[in-house]
């Protein structure tokens, strides 16, 4: 079972051990110092900020991983998206559970379109995007320096009229995320 729970205080250690993983810092357009104050600060911030969300993935009880809309614009019906799975098992999940996010932006919140940025180097995500809609946009040479070396980013963009067209094979991805 799928569960998207809000980001609370006491998920933070294990999200700041995701996210220090090689395997997933290498792939993130920030970077993370495996320091829980830090973490706590970060929260607080989030936590106060109406223009975004941040949920827990959870599957079969177990917590795989982390969702956010960043940048969320009421007025020009868009967000930012990003994502990561923590757990090395759950990975092979990582397409599965967006249709639930893309419903939820499109047709809960009645937004028009969903951003991101993928360093060009993560062609799973870049494949994923694809699989789903996303265009890829343009992009960023030299845009984020990343581990000593500047990474290039690819911007890409998932507009609601193109979601409706996968609506069909994605039309029971309905699940409710917690407020």
């Amino acid at each position: 079972m799928l569960k998207f729970i809000k980001l609370q205080e006491k998920h933070l250690e294990q999200v700041l051990n995701w996210r220090i993983k090689p395997e997933i810092t290498r792939f993130m357009l920030t970077n993370v110092e495996n320091d829980i104050e830090k973490q706590n600060k970060w929260f607080k911030k989030i936590s106060k900020d109406p223009t975004c969300q941040y949920w827990i993935i959870q599957y079969n009880n177990n917590e795989i991983g982390l969702i956010c809309l960043v940048d969320i614009d009421h007025v020009n019906k868009k967000c930012n998206i990003g994502y990561y799975i923590g757990e090395e098992n759950y990975r092979i999940f990582a397409a599965v559970f967006l249709p639930y996010v893309y419903n939820h932006v499109f047709f809960k919140m009645n937004f028009n379109k969903i951003n991101g940025e993928v360093i060009e180097s993560n062609k799973a995500i870049l494949k994923i995007h694809a699989m789903h809609g996303y265009r890829q946009v343009g992009k960023y040479d030299k845009h984020f320096l990343k581990d000593g070396q500047f990474q290039d980013v690819i911007v890409v963009e998932l507009m609601k009229e193109r979601w409706n067209s996968y609506k069909k094979k994605y039309k029971n991805c309905w699940i409710e995320f917690e407020t």
